[in-house]
C-alpha cells in the first residue's frame, strides 16, 4: 500500500499537483501507521516507522515554513511562497553550463530562474541593492519620475561564495543575438567589420594604435552597422509602437550608462547588453566586474566609460546621441550628484567589505593584479565563444571566478589569511573611493570642477572616440 501511495503521491508532485492536496492524503496514511491492525501492519511499523515518521516530520516543516519565491519579497504586499519546483530544467551551453529553472509560487505565477555555479554573485546582489536605491532616488525627483527613468532589475540570490540563482529576464535578447539573426536574414557574415579591417591591414593584433584606428576607421566608413536599428523597425507592428520603442530604449541606455560609470562597471560586450522585444529597454546582466578594473587590465584595457558604439547609436535617429540621451543622462548625473551622500554611503560599504572585494583588489607579489583571473565569457567578433579566451586572461578576463580565484575561494583556512589587507587604510581602497566621490561631484577629469552638462559631454566623447574604440580587445567587438 505505502509502496503504490508514494509512487502515486509523487507522480502527482511532479505533476504540478497542489502540494496541500499531497500532504492531506499522506495524512491519512500516517493515522494507520499510528494504529496498525494487521499482523503485516504491525511488521511493516517496526520495520519502517522510525524513518516515515522522521520524513513526515520533515515534510511538514517545509509545508509550514512558507518558503518565498526568491527575490519576490515585498514588505507592503501578500508574501509569495514557493509552491513547487518544476520538474524539468534546461541546461545552457555557455561557458559555466548554468541551468535554468522554474519555480511555481502560490500566487499562481511562474519564476524562472538561472543556478549558477563557479560563480561569486555577492557583488552583483551589491549592484542590484544600488540600482535599486538609484530607482529610488530617481523616483522622488520630479524630472526623472515624469520621465519614468528606471534601471531594469531582476533578483540575485547567492547561495554560496561560488553559487546562486539569477532571476531570469524574459522576451529579451541579447545584442549579440540580435546583430547575428540579423546578418543571417541578409546573408551577411558576423565577422563583416573584421573582414574589412583585416584587408586594410591584414594583421590586425601586431599593429600599432594609429594604425588600428585608421584600420578601424576604414572598417565602419565601409559597413552600415545598422543591425540593431533595422531590427527595432521591423519587430515593430507600426510607427507608433516603433516611436516608443526607440524613446524606452534611448532613456533606458542612458540611465544605465551613467549607473554604470559611477559604479565603474566593465565588460559591456555584446551577450551582456539586453534588449527587451516588447519594451525596446536595455537589461544589462553579469555586473561583477566593479570599480573600474577592466580599466587597469595589463593586456587590452578598456578605456571606455560605457558602451556607446555606433550600433547602440544608429536606434536614436537623427538627434544621435545630443537628443533624449543626452537629455536623459544629464538628469541622471544631476540627480545622482545631487544625493552623492547617500550613494557614497552604499558604494564604500562595497568597497571595504571583505566578502566582495578581496578577490577583485589581491596583488601577486610581481605586483599584477589577480583580480583578472576569472573566467573570460567574452566572444570572438563572429559572436561566438572565444577559444582562446582562456590564454589571453591568464591575467585578465572578463567574467566568472578562474582556477585562481576558485581554489582561493574553497581553502576556507586562507580566505581571510591576511584581515587586515583590505580596510579603511587600503591606498587601493582608498582610491577606489575618491575616484567615485570625484564623479559626483564633477572634479573626474581635472581638478576643475565640471557642471553636469561639460561632465556629459566628456564622457560622451570618450566613450565614442575612436582611439578608445580601435583597441579594445576584439571579443569586446567594439566595430558593434
Amino acid at each position: 500500500m505505502w509502496m503504490k501511495s508514494i509512487d502515486s503521491l509523487a507522480a502527482k508532485y511532479s505533476g504540478g499537483h497542489d502540494i496541500s492536496e499531497i500532504v492531506r492524503e499522506l495524512q491519512s496514511h500516517y493515522k494507520r501507521l499510528y494504529n496498525p491492525e494487521t499482523l503485516p501492519e504491525y511488521r511493516f511499523v517496526q520495520e519502517f516507522g522510525k524513518d516515515l515518521s522522521i520524513a513526515y516530520e520533515s515534510l511538514l516543516q517545509f509545508y509550514k515554513a512558507r518558503n518565498p519565491v526568491p527575490g519576490s519579497y515585498n514588505p507592503d504586499s501578500n508574501l509569495t511562497t514557493i509552491q513547487l519546483f518544476k520538474p524539468d530544467i534546461e541546461v545552457h551551453r555557455t561557458a559555466q553550463l548554468p541551468r535554468q529553472m522554474c519555480i511555481q509560487g502560490s500566487d499562481g505565477n511562474e519564476y524562472t530562474f538561472l543556478l549558477k555555479g563557479l560563480d561569486d554573485l555577492r557583488l552583483d546582489e551589491r549592484v542590484m541593492q544600488l540600482f535599486g536605491l538609484i530607482n529610488s532616488l530617481l523616483s522622488k525627483d520630479s524630472e526623472t519620475a515624469r520621465r519614468s527613468l528606471t534601471i531594469e532589475r531582476f533578483p540575485v540570490v547567492p547561495l554560496s561564495s561560488n553559487s546562486g540563482l539569477i532571476g531570469f529576464y524574459s522576451n529579451t535578447n541579447s545584442l549579440n543575438q540580435i546583430v547575428i539573426e540579423n546578418r543571417k536574414a541578409v546573408n551577411q557574415p558576423n565577422r563583416l567589420e573584421l573582414n574589412y579591417a583585416c584587408q586594410f591591414t591584414p594583421n590586425w593584433t601586431t599593429l600599432t594604435t594609429m594604425q588600428k584606428v585608421e584600420s578601424f576607421e576604414y572598417a565602419l566608413s565601409n559597413t552600415p552597422g545598422n543591425d540593431l536599428h533595422r531590427a527595432m523597425w521591423y519587430k515593430s507592428p507600426n510607427a507608433e509602437v516603433w516611436l516608443e520603442r526607440r524613446t524606452n530604449y534611448t532613456r533606458s541606455l542612458a540611465v544605465m550608462s551613467i549607473a554604470g560609470y559611477i559604479l565603474g562597471l566593465g565588460d559591456r560586450h555584446p551577450s551582456n547588453i539586453l534588449i527587451h522585444e516588447r519594451t525596446g529597454k536595455v537589461v544589462h546582466i553579469d555586473l561583477g566586474d566593479c570599480f573600474e578594473i577592466t580599466w587597469h587590465r595589463v593586456h587590452f584595457p578598456e578605456k571606455v566609460p560605457f558602451r556607446l558604439t555606433r550600433m547602440l547609436i544608429k536606434p536614436m535617429e537623427v538627434s544621435s546621441t545630443d537628443g533624449i540621451f543626452k537629455h536623459t543622462a544629464n538628469h541622471t548625473m544631476r540627480v545622482l550628484r545631487a544625493n552623492r551622500e547617500s550613494l557614497m554611503a552604499v558604494l564604500e560599504a562595497f568597497v571595504y567589505d571583505p566578502l566582495v572585494s578581496w578577490a577583485y583588489h589581491q596583488e601577486t607579489d610581481d605586483g599584477t593584479n589577480t583580480n583578472y583571473t576569472k573566467q573570460d565569457r567574452t566572444l570572438s567578433q563572429d559572436g561566438q565563444p572565444d577559444k582562446h579566451s582562456s590564454k589571453r586572461h591568464s591575467s585578465s578576463s572578463t567574467g566568472g571566478l578562474g582556477s585562481s580565484t576558485k581554489q582561493s575561494i574553497s581553502n576556507n583556512d586562507c580566505y581571510f589569511a591576511d584581515t587586515k589587507a583590505w580596510n579603511t587604510g587600503n591606498p587601493k581602497a582608498r582610491a577606489i573611493v575618491k575616484r567615485i566621490h570625484d564623479k559626483l561631484v564633477g572634479t573626474d577629469f581635472s581638478n576643475k570642477q565640471l557642471v553636469v552638462s561639460e561632465q556629459i559631454e566628456k564622457l560622451i566623447q570618450q566613450a565614442t572616440a575612436t582611439e578608445n574604440l580601435a583597441v579594445l580587445y576584439s571579443g569586446w567587438v567594439p566595430f558593434w
